[in-house]
């Protein structure tokens, strides 16, 4: 079993953590329950928002918490510009500066090799759309999450078109293109049918690169489009976990073409 206080005080992964979680809302994820069986989630101290701006924000969270066990770390996919309060967390239109289109495929361990499939078709969409440098994934538990690094698209962009529905209509877009192949993969008499879905709603948080899986002793680790056709799942173990911190790479404004038609077709994010 992973003693968690000795892997967040890693300085390696406190640092991967810190790097990813600046200026987005985090969520901790804690093995306590509240009294109806659910595990209890932190996202505030004394009303303000949790936030991690240093490695050292990790393993004090992790302290602070201790009695509630707390495990998993989740970010924001809403990039803001002020976290000082729960008002501003909750304003969406007028303090979110980016956002990170994400593609959530829900699987089953067992068939890590089918979910890649599924994930493949995804990038070969955006690759068509030429978006691929500014692309990385997240292994997380029983399956993974597909993100677009928020700087692929410019700040001329973010001044004309909100953050939450350039995520919405992007990761819309893109999934309505790869539908059949998904249908393609659960053909196959799968344990679990894959399931991708459009969860870029305004408060949707995924895991942290290096964060620990809430449920089991996995590791959530990033890594980039060309590693896929030597990913193994071995990877994941928080023994030895094999990530690649190259998710920071994204090119400026990469992204801005296809927001412009995904928003044509798709339209903004209804609330």
């Amino acid at each position: 079993m992973v003693n968690v206080v000795s892997y967040y005080s890693s300085y390696l992964v406190a640092k991967e953590i810190a790097d990813y979680a600046r200026n987005r809302w985090i969520a901790l994820h804690c093995e306590a329950t509240s009294k109806d069986g659910r595990p209890i989630i932190v996202r505030y101290i004394r009303e303000k928002p949790i936030t991690i701006e240093k490695p050292g924000d990790v393993i004090d969270l992790i302290r602070r918490y201790h009695a509630l066990k707390p495990r998993t770390f989740y970010a924001s996919a809403n990039i803001y510009a002020d976290l000082s309060s729960k008002s501003k967390v909750l304003d969406y239109f007028n303090n979110v500066i980016a956002r990170t289109p994400t593609w959530d495929i829900d699987s089953d361990l067992s068939q890590w090799m089918q979910t890649l499939e599924v994930a493949e078709a995804i990038i070969e969409a955006l690759e068509k759309e030429e978006v691929y440098k500014s692309v990385y994934l997240v292994w997380s538990g029983n399956g993974v999450h597909v993100h677009i690094h928020e700087k692929a698209f410019s700040p001329e962009l973010y001044s004309k078109l909100r953050p939450l529905d350039i995520g919405y209509a992007v990761v819309e877009y893109i999934l309505r293109r790869i539908v059949s192949k998904i249908d393609e993969v659960n053909s196959k008499g799968l344990k679990t049918p894959i399931k991708v879905e459009n969860l870029m709603d305004p408060q949707r948080v995924f895991t942290i690169p290096l964060s620990l899986y809430k449920k089991q002793d996995l590791v959530c680790i990033a890594f980039k489009p060309d590693d896929i056709d030597h990913f193994d799942i071995s990877w994941i173990n928080p023994d030895k976990p094999k990530h690649n911190p190259n998710w920071r790479k994204y090119e400026l404004g990469e992204a801005d073409e296809l927001a412009i038609k995904a928003y044509k077709e798709v339209g903004p994010y209804i609330i």
